[in-house]
């Protein structure tokens, strides 16, 4: 089984990162990493972000895929979509457990957007660790 790590290019992915490769080496399982676009396309700063995430994880003792995956449109809020396409990667790739941030945003922003933390945890099958920004 492999675990599904979520990152962004926030101020949360090293936390998110240091976390999943802990339980990875802990659980001996396999980490597949993703980074979320918007657009079908990676720009150069997706593929920027990609290429230092697995330099990041080169000399880990863990193994570890890192992918960029694009987040279908639709109507749902930005945070919600964001959620509902991890669970549907935890589903492709088997996942056995997922790790990914969580910056707050107060109640505004939660309506505004929605909370992809709330809906992996709300709606997934494996369990799931959240970590917290520690500057906040």
């Amino acid at each position: 089984m492999t675990i599904l790590v979520a990152v962004a290019n926030d101020a949360v992915s090293d936390g998110v990162i240091d976390t999943a490769v802990r339980l990875g080496e802990a659980l001996d399982e396999e980490l597949y990493v993703v980074h979320l676009l918007d657009d079908q396309l990676a720009d150069a700063e997706a593929k920027r972000v990609r290429d230092m995430l697995r330099e990041r994880l080169a000399d880990e003792t863990v193994v570890a895929t890192v992918a960029l995956e694009h987040v279908g449109r639709s109507s749902t809020r930005k945070g919600t979509r964001i959620g509902e396409e991890l669970l549907e990667v935890a589903t492709d790739v088997d996942i056995s457990h997922i790790v990914m941030g969580h910056e707050p945003k107060g109640l505004r922003g939660r309506l505004a957007s929605g909370d992809a933390a709330f809906s992996v945890v709300d709606a997934a099958s494996v369990p799931v660790t959240i970590v917290p920004n520690s500057s906040s």
